[in-house]
């Protein structure tokens, strides 16, 4: 019987298959379709099946991780959702926390709330703060309140009625309200998503949990569908954001919980190889298609947060949209390979904006037309344009060096070695500012951990998996491609 993982990512989706018997492994990798994302875990499984003796019956298991609810958030790009909260709270998530997250700057924003203010409603009730009813819901405002919400033609509402988490009555009675004009539209109440005090935090995330509920709910129901369909009759688990894994059921009930889905998953990989190793101190890394994760195991445990900060600015903290869940603790930043690299006042500037999987980056052919890290990474050298995902793919590289020149080599002055080197330079950069952050800034001596990458491909690896120790060759000399070898190498390179 065999067991299948899959990642939908922003460039690519990965999977990964298991036979539990033997414990021999397959891995591949099919370009994400950003317009219907079920669609590339479908053609990647139909792929397989056709040209392996791999059958749908022979899936024991299948467990998902995805990265839909970040994205939507971090685009601001939800349902639309309407707010119902106490009478004079409309204005708290403008409002936010008064603290500053740059002392220094006169120039900073608060987050951009996931509903406008027009979209919240007051509804008149009060509760103290041991849940004792200062003020009794009104049920005919109440009703009004539903009548106008119904009328709006929203697609999510969140509620969130103040001391709620110590008494959930006037929550549930609103939601029989709605639920009474409102036929088929979510309804997240703070009650039984974030039941915890600190009124910011509590409607930040009841409102991110009605913004991406509609789309987290239609994107597992259509997968689910289409995979019976497809004859897999395993049960699908889905990964959540602190490294436990649910039904698709409850996933779709708090979808919240999945938004560091995929991350997770790289993390709890890094722990497992570092006790492998004998290493109880690992810094793990995972660059992606959009972004890089970066988070830390200590003593052999992942670290974990209760509560998690989602587009922040600058890696500060208190300047993004809070989010009071478990979750792993991951520090996320705009370099992936499909980033986007561009000008400005004499200087290159690279991401957070990625070319995804669509168009991608313009080596892979597929329309794009912005430079981007992997068309730098190829005119340097660092990517083999004949074996590229295991070779199926093959890159274009003059067309990379052609817009790379165009755009960034002669507007700046420079030979298109040089602006590759640049981009380069830059996204590696970055990626060490946030090491630093995860590491020292956090109270880490980077002396005593190990590096462990996630979310790669092994190059040297055969479909059929074998070849585990033979080496590849590359600048620096013989390099075990085993990831376990790689720890022990950069354990190594770190003691000296």
């Amino acid at each position: 019987m065999m067991e299948i993982a899959f990642d939908i990512g922003g460039t690519f989706t990965d999977f990964v298959l298991r036979d539990t018997e033997t414990g021999k492994t397959e891995i591949w990798k099919v370009p994400t379709t950003s317009h219907e994302r079920a669609k590339a875990v479908l053609d990647g499984l139909r792929a397989r099946f056709k040209d392996t003796t791999l059958r749908p019956a022979d899936i024991a298991k299948a467990l998902h991780a995805m990265t839909i609810a970040t994205n939507a958030i971090l685009e601001r790009k939800g349902s639309r959702t309407a707010l119902l909260t106490t009478a004079g709270f409309r204005d708290i998530l403008l409002i936010g926390w008064q603290k500053r997250y740059d002392t220094n700057s006169l120039h900073i924003d608060k987050p951009k709330p996931l509903v406008r203010r027009a979209d919240i409603f007051e509804v008149p009730e009060r509760l103290a703060a041991d849940g004792t009813v200062l003020l009794a819901l009104d049920e005919t405002e109440a009703a009004a309140i539903a009548e106008r919400v119904a009328a709006g033609g929203y697609d999510s509402i969140a509620v969130v009625f103040l001391h709620a988490y110590a008494n959930p009555v006037h929550e549930q009675r609103m939601a029989d309200a709605l639920a009474a004009r409102l036929q088929g539209v979510r309804v997240s109440l703070s009650s039984v998503i974030a039941p915890k005090y600190r009124e910011y935090e509590r409607t930040s995330t009841t409102v991110a949990n009605a913004c991406v509920a509609p789309l987290v709910d239609g994107y597992l129901q259509a997968l689910t569908g289409s995979l019976r369909e497809l004859g897999v009759g395993a049960e699908m688990s889905i990964m959540q954001s602190n490294g436990g894994v649910v039904s698709a059921e409850l996933a779709c009930a708090y979808p919240i919980r999945i938004v560091e889905s995929g991350p997770a998953a790289g993390v709890l990989m890094c722990a497992e190889v570092g006790r492998e190793e004998d290493c109880s101190h690992v810094m793990t890394f995972d660059m992606g298609g959009t972004t890089a994760k970066l988070g830390a195991i200590d003593d052999g445990t992942p670290a974990v947060t209760s509560n998690v900060e989602v587009d922040a600015v600058n890696y500060r903290k208190g300047s993004g949209l809070p989010l009071s869940i478990m979750a792993i603790d991951l520090l996320e930043i705009g370099a992936g390979g499909g980033s986007i690299a561009r000008t400005g006042m004499g200087l290159i500037g690279v991401g957070p904006d990625s070319a995804g999987a669509e168009p991608g980056p313009i080596c892979y052919g597929r329309g794009g037309t912005q430079p981007t890290i992997t068309d730098a990474n190829l005119v340097l050298g660092y990517l083999n344009p004949a074996f590229f995902n295991g070779g199926a793919m093959a890159l274009q590289r003059d067309n990379a060096a052609a817009v790379l020149d165009r755009d960034i080599a002669r507007p700046l002055g420079l030979t298109l070695e040089a602006a590759a080197w640049g981009i380069h330079s830059i996204a590696n950069a970055n990626m060490e500012r946030a090491m630093r952050i995860v590491s020292i800034e956090r109270g880490r001596d980077p002396r005593r951990y190990v590096l462990c990458r996630a979310g790669l491909r092994d190059p040297c690896r055969s479909a059929r998996g074998r070849d585990r120790h033979r080496l590849c060759r590359d600048r620096a000399g013989s390099v075990p491609c085993r990831l376990s070898a790689r720890v022990r190498l950069q354990r190594s390179q770190c003691a000296r």
